[in-house]
């Protein structure tokens, strides 16, 4: 993504509920404004769409089936809110990329993700790892966070940060091959908020 993404909302992947709000301190407008367009069916599918990636209208509506006078009209509502932002690009025709403002990403509730991370270290090859590994390689040139790994391949944050840990586990890399060799480089970052 070109701009760092300003917040990031996790939700429940079954009820889409929204669990939390990162950073923490997300002004009480921000969270309502967030909230009531999360209520709402087709804001909700604009959202998470162009959190996976950056979409123009013509694949939003593609991806999220929809007719162009409805998707404008949501759009434009989305970008007043400060939620989403166009760019226009002129290629032969007026190309409009919507990208997120808000990261809009899976979280396991509570009690699933405490059972993942007690049995955390204990298997790596999986499908989540597999589905990690593949998006990591595939997109090398660019270091990323959980957040955005999780929201461009559908998996959980928690399953994305259990995979990642568990590569830092000594035991997990010796059961699976011989201290295999990890397949990405790793990069904390922090910021003060």
């Amino acid at each position: 993504m070109d701009e760092p993404l300003e917040y990031c909302v996790y939700y429940e992947k079954d009820t889409e509920e929204i669990l939390d709000f990162f950073p923490t301190g997300v002004n009480p407008d921000t969270r309502n404004t967030v909230i009531t367009f999360w209520e709402q069916d087709i804001p909700r599918k604009i959202l998470k769409a162009v959190s996976e990636e950056p979409l123009t209208m013509q694949e939003l509506r593609k991806r999220i089936g929809h007719s162009n006078s409805t998707l404008h009209e949501n759009v434009k509502k989305l970008e007043e809110a400060d939620m989403i932002r166009t760019s226009i690009v002129y290629e032969k025709n007026k190309i409009r990329t919507l990208t997120p403002r808000f990261l809009f990403v899976t979280k396991a509730p509570r009690f699933k993700s405490s059972v993942q991370k007690f049995f955390q270290g204990l298997w790596v090859n999986s499908k989540a790892n597999d589905t990690v590994i593949d998006f990591l390689t595939k997109n090398k040139q660019d270091f990323w966070t959980a957040e955005e790994i999780a929201a461009k391949t559908n998996l959980t944050v928690d399953e994305v940060e259990l995979v990642l840990s568990n590569w830092d586990s000594q035991v997990t890399r010796a059961l699976s091959d011989f201290m295999k060799k990890k397949p990405f480089e790793k990069k904390t970052l922090y910021r003060g908020i």
